[in-house]
């Protein structure tokens, strides 16, 4: 996966949480209103796995996601090269099961330097 800035959607149920994230050598940062999600992706051929946390940030935030603080997903999907978006699912079981579609849109390379 392309290092850079992503725009990111996850989804549980009928509700959904949208924020941004940077990748960084199959590291992922970022988050949204009321989740930030960290954690580290690979691809090989297309096929995407790894680990994101979840965690719920702003307690004023609906619970969108689900009932839960933090989850810690075991992620697998799908990488397209060509258009530089992901289809993910993420799954965690334990206290909560949660149960995550994540869609993710390449948006922007990453710089080193300051504004120009």
């Amino acid at each position: 996966m392309q290092d850079g800035m992503y725009w990111l959607r996850l989804e549980a149920y009928d509700k959904s949480e949208e924020g941004v994230a940077v990748v960084r050598q199959g590291f992922v940062n970022g988050g949204g209103p009321g989740y930030v999600w960290q954690g580290r992706l690979t691809v090989l051929d297309g096929a995407v796995r790894g680990n994101l946390v979840v965690r719920k940030w702003n307690p004023q935030a609906p619970p969108d996601l689900g009932m839960f603080k933090a989850g810690n997903l075991a992620i697998d999907g799908r990488h397209d090269a060509s258009s530089r978006s992901f289809e993910l699912e993420g799954h965690a079981h334990g206290h909560h099961v949660v149960h995550l579609r994540i869609s993710g849109q390449w948006l922007e390379e990453l710089t080193d330097e300051g504004p120009r």
